[in-house]
């Protein structure tokens, strides 16, 4: 990792930038500079000039990701509180400094540490982004999913769900979470009767539910061989409900006898030029008056939108994710073959989620990097407090679309 030198230039003019747009931060920098209250509710902290050169290589948010993972900027305190504070952040004084100190401070040190300050090793770079073969999305949901299920325990609780939950007034976590999967149940009718698939089953969550709760027989997809073989043993005391592992599109014509569908937290994963199929696929699968349940993230309806391969979540924690708005959704769902009955949103809900699973990942923290490593840790707690802010300023939302095979 490079060190000061007098080559790079001061960072005070940085610091004050970032200061004057964040009050009640501090910041201080590998070369002695600092700006802001000791009581500040957040402290920042740029341990090396290498973040400001990865700053100058991948102007646009990825370079400071990296910077972050790389553990070359800290922050203590509120994480929150800097998460809620991205858009002050951003002013066109702030963006202009980091900018302008980033690029001087890659001059001085030099070709080599430019050349350096590259991708980390806990990155994914997909090919051709937007393309969703079944063996690609294998693989990219597998880098996705495929950590520890204990990474995962330590990061959801005991629930083990991995979806925005449904709170009232005093709620835990998993007290919304089953409140989340019970209410999922009423909006298809299940009873000992159904036939439940849960497309994107998870750890089996719903599915133990709707066994426990309602009597319900079911099967459950996911493309993830860790989830597959976590949910198998959870769901070993109901010899009615089974789990496979494998896409959607090889394993959805095989199945007969369902009689609800539910896909919670998974059409994030299918892609906009798949999206209409998936749901014929799920379609055919039913017959009239029978119900079908998709719970999904959503972006605001702004028009087409180019994939960014480039940008922290796409290259950290989820290659080739995309989210669709809510009106291509009922769209697609009513072209298939559905008749809507209701939309339900409640992204503030996720947000609440979200400061659960940020508690859950500090206080197991030490247990975090001994299953993952330190980067992954990072590039994780950086992705739940962005997912936080922009659930809570409404740039994406959550919503259950119910509707009936016609």
């Amino acid at each position: 990792m490079s060190t000061p030198s007098s080559k790079t230039p001061s960072t005070q003019r940085l610091l004050d930038a970032v200061r004057g747009s964040l009050p009640d931060i501090r910041i201080t920098a590998f070369d002695g500079c600092e700006s802001g209250p000791e009581d500040a509710r957040t402290h920042i902290s740029i341990v090396s000039p290498r973040a400001l050169v990865r700053i100058a290589r991948a102007p646009r948010g990825l370079g400071l990701a990296r910077a972050w993972v790389s553990g070359e900027i800290e922050v203590s305190g509120d994480v929150l509180h800097l998460a809620d504070s991205e858009k002050t952040l951003a002013s066109p004084t702030s963006l202009a400094q980091i900018l302008i100190t980033s690029a001087r401070t890659a001059r001085a040190l030099g070709f080599e540490e430019f050349k350096a300050a590259g991708s980390t090793a806990v990155e994914y770079r997909a090919l051709r982004p937007g393309r969703h073969s079944v063996k690609r999305d294998l693989a990219e949901v597998d880098f996705h999913y495929g950590l520890s299920p204990r990474f995962y325990r330590h990061l959801l609780g005991p629930s083990l769900t991995y979806s925005g939950a449904m709170f009232e007034p005093g709620f835990t976590l998993e007290q919304a979470q089953a409140r989340k999967h019970e209410t999922i149940c009423r909006k298809l009718e299940l009873d000992a009767s159904s036939k439940v698939l849960d497309i994107g089953c998870g750890w089996g969550s719903f599915l133990l539910t709707a066994a426990e709760k309602c009597g319900s027989a079911g099967v459950g997809f996911t493309a993830s061989r860790a989830q597959q073989e976590e949910s198998a043993k959870r769901l070993a005391d109901h010899p009615r409900m089974s789990t496979q592992y494998g896409d959607y599109r090889t394993l959805l014509p095989r199945q007969s006898g369902i009689t609800a569908v539910a896909s919670i937290g998974m059409y994030e994963h299918v892609g906009e030029k798949n999206s209409p199929e998936f749901f014929r696929l799920v379609r055919s699968r039913l017959r009239p008056g029978q119900r079908y349940l998709n719970q999904a993230i959503l972006r605001r309806d702004t028009g087409a939108r180019r994939l960014r391969t480039n940008s922290f979540t796409q290259r950290f924690i989820f290659p080739n994710g995309q989210l669709l708005s809510l009106s291509q959704q009922l769209r697609d769902v009513e072209r298939a073959g559905f008749r809507v009955l209701s939309v339900e949103s409640f992204g503030q809900h996720y947000a609440t989620t979200i400061t659960h699973w940020i508690r859950n990942l500090q206080s197991a923290w030490d247990t975090v990097v001994d299953l993952e490593g330190e980067e992954r840790a990072r590039a994780w707690l950086m992705y739940l407090a962005g997912s936080y802010r922009r659930f809570r300023d409404g740039s994406i939302d959550v919503a259950q679309v119910l509707s009936e095979a016609r």
